[in-house]
């Protein structure tokens, strides 16, 4: 089918349920780990291609629907996020040389890994803003130049929230490792205590 040139409204909606159904899976990752919850990032995508739907039968040409659903969601996302918190602007800081290429050196690498592995519950911990910017580039491998088309920033405003987003994002996990093994800790040692006073003690 032609750009633009959609045989009915019947052909374009299935086209676009073919296509929102591949994204669908990146879709979830972005809005689950922006809103830090994979129940309210379910919420938001089905909310999102509600709106798409709608919004195709009011237009004439069907947008370019990656870009198109992204923004939609993320859209969507801050208004919820902003009903349950007043978010303070964050001034921009000279942007960090954040490498963009199809090889990445190793740092950057592991800096990507870390994000995808990280909780999704810790991301809600990053400041909106930064936390849209991580995820699009470590979790989804966006270009820098798409991350700031769909955020309405500069490109060098998105190195500066991504360098930010990364070096808090390994201050939670860092602070996370530190309190998992302090309960381990607690736990082994509250076993030793149990098992002397039952006169079980171990060395």
């Amino acid at each position: 089918m032609s750009a633009g040139q959609p045989t009915s409204d019947h052909d374009r909606r299935t086209e676009f349920l073919a296509l929102a159904g591949e994204l669908r899976p990146e879709l979830h990752r972005y809005c689950a780990r922006l809103m830090g919850s994979v129940i309210d990032g379910e919420d938001v995508v089905q909310d999102t291609f509600a709106r798409a739907l709608v919004a195709l039968s009011e237009i004439e040409e069907m947008p370019r629907v990656r870009p198109w659903l992204f923004r939609i969601a993320h859209n969507r996302a801050l208004d919820l996020l902003r009903g349950r918190a007043v978010r303070k602007a964050e001034p921009i800081e000279a942007a960090a040389d954040v490498a963009d290429q199809t090889n990445p050196d190793p740092m950057e690498v592991l800096m990507r890994q870390e994000a995808v592995k990280t909780a999704v519950s810790r991301f809600a911990e990053l400041p909106t803003v930064q936390r849209s910017v991580v995820i699009l580039k470590d979790v989804l491998d966006e270009p820098l130049k798409d991350i700031a088309e769909l955020l309405g920033l500069t490109v060098d405003a998105v190195k500066a929230h991504l360098a930010r987003g990364r070096a808090r994002l390994r201050e939670i996990n860092a602070h996370a490792a530190t309190l998992a093994g302090a309960r381990l800790a607690s736990a082994a040692v509250a076993r030793y205590v149990t098992l002397f006073n039952a006169r079980n003690a171990v060395g």
